[in-house]
């Protein structure tokens, strides 16, 4: 437990929640996200805040108060032949008597420091434009939109046809419902891996309705929000015409309203869906309600490297030649060379050398924000990189914290 003094304040921490601790960072975190509104945030994200992870909500005290607060939430991300963990940063908080003096930043280092321990290549955060400086300071980026949101009118429902199908509301008891969810999500060449417990706690999320078809070869869910951090539809998958009715539906049901609708950018039944349905007429995520703009930390270059092999050999399957990227901060420098349909990853330093930030590696690679200068590249680095990047993975609408 680390303890010190500055001036008179007593400051302990950062370190773990400890279980006496729990409703007081709760009501610290309400008071501040969920003011004014009937959603708490322990319900909203169970992942994220129980007592079974209070070792990842960190915390820092100032005199026996609890002032600060950054939690982190691994999420193991299965993208086709490849999978790795990310850490989502989740709602960060310092008590409105004590910012300006480094305490979050500290708590944020510390999930830095377990990210590190843990060997989870990258990180991920949703924030305002205006917090972009606090992260930054910290090695995370701002990065290109990573979804889309298409908008459902009322005259849209006649779009979707509903068909024969019987549509139920998923009931966490039902083994059956949640097998069904979980086989269809699971069958998503791009999903998060998630346990049984976690399909139970995220399809019943507070102003959460999960609905679902269940015909032995046309099954399909489609998860319905109308909470202020998740509003809209949110995610789904299965067949494609169960999958419509499902979407059919739900604008029957809120025949009056538009609703809105995420998808990722990497393919995925719902995304085809509704492409096919309303052509062209997605916009960036972030131009809809409680997503907020994505940024990136890149914790270990080599490692991410390496978790994404399968999708750099696909995507440089046409290549030869290598580049080398260099990042002081992280003391790293990775050479990808590609020879004959495959592809190599080293330590040594070759010929064909770039050097960034690690704020730059994390534009690199999953693109930039529209607030950032684009990255000047030499010319035969850029013909490899640009054939391999931005690259996109899901994190689906049920696992934003």
């Amino acid at each position: 437990m680390r303890r010190s003094e500055v001036g008179t304040e007593r400051i302990e921490g950062p370190r773990g929640c400890h279980a006496s601790e729990f409703d007081e960072v709760m009501a610290l975190i309400n008071d501040t996200f969920r003011a004014g509104i009937d959603q708490d945030i322990r319900t909203d994200y169970p992942l994220v805040f129980n007592e079974a992870k209070l070792d990842l909500m960190r915390i820092l005290k100032v005199d026996g108060k609890v002032i600060a607060h950054v939690p982190i939430a691994p999420r193991e991300v299965v993208a086709k032949e490849d999978a790795f963990t990310i850490g989502i940063i989740s709602p960060t908080i310092t008590h409105p008597d004590y910012r300006k003096r480094g305490y979050a930043t500290r708590c944020l280092w510390d999930c830095v420091r377990i990210m590190e321990e843990e060997g989870w290549p990258v990180s991920v955060l949703w924030t305002l434009e205006a917090t972009f400086p606090f992260y930054q300071q910290a090695g995370w980026e701002a990065v290109g939109s990573q979804g889309l949101t298409y908008w459902l009118d009322p005259a849209d429902k006649e779009r979707f046809d509903v068909g024969s199908f019987e549509v139920q509301c998923f009931d966490p008891s039902n083994s059956t419902h949640i097998d069904l969810v979980a086989g269809v999500h699971d069958a998503e060449p791009y999903h998060i891996r998630r346990s049984a417990e976690d399909y139970k706690a995220l399809l019943i999320l507070p102003k959460i309705t999960t609905f679902l078809t269940n015909a032995s070869d046309e099954r399909a869910y489609l998860v319905y929000g109308e909470a202020t951090n998740k509003p809209g539809l949110i995610e789904g998958g299965g067949d494609p015409a169960a999958l419509e009715a499902l979407v059919g539906h739900i604008l029957r049901e809120h025949a009056s309203e538009t609703i809105q609708a995420w998808v990722n950018l990497s393919p995925s039944a719902i995304a085809s869906l509704l492409e096919t349905k309303s052509p062209g007429s997605s916009r960036p995520v972030e131009h809809s309600k409680g997503a907020g703009h994505q940024m990136m930390r890149v914790n270990r270059l080599t490692l991410l490297l390496e978790r994404i092999q399968n999708h750099l050999g696909e995507k440089g399957s046409n290549v030869d030649g290598e580049v080398s990227i260099e990042c002081e901060e992280l003391g790293e420098c990775v050479t990808i060379a590609f020879a004959d349909g495959s592809v190599d990853l080293s330590s040594r330093k070759g010929n064909n050398v770039i050097s960034l930030t690690q704020r730059q590696v994390a534009q690199l690679i999953f693109g930039g924000h529209d607030s950032l200068e684009p990255l000047v590249l030499p010319p035969q680095a850029k013909e490899i990189l640009d054939r391999l990047f931005p690259y996109y993975f899901p994190i689906w609408g049920l696992d934003h914290s």
